[in-house]
């Protein structure tokens, strides 16, 4: 199943944008766009990260290699906290098998 594509243009259009930063969020590997009938597309699954990197840039100044910095370091939090979170469920299993005896 292939998820719903919006055009480029319009996002562009919407966000006051030039798309030339669309592309090069996904020349530094931030966002994927696909490409139909000459025609660029994103992902509706891509369109939350691409607001996110619009707020860096628009608001904050951020330049393309911040914002890549920033993604890095926010991946990378992301990361440990899942880590913790897991590490927290194992804690918590062998508190209860301990707990069982």
């Amino acid at each position: 199943m292939e998820s719903k594509l919006i055009p480029v243009e319009d996002i562009c259009a919407y966000h006051h944008v030039e798309i030339n930063f669309i592309q090069s969020l996904e020349d530094f590997g931030l966002i994927h766009t696909k490409v139909k009938k000459k025609a660029a597309f994103l992902p509706m699954a891509e369109l939350s990260k691409l607001e996110q990197y619009l707020r860096l840039a628009q608001d904050l100044e951020i330049n393309l290699e911040g914002i890549y910095a920033v993604s890095h370091l926010l991946n990378q939090l992301q990361d440990m906290q899942e880590e913790i979170q897991s590490l927290k469920n194992e804690i918590s299993y062998y508190k209860q098998l301990n707990q069982q005896h």
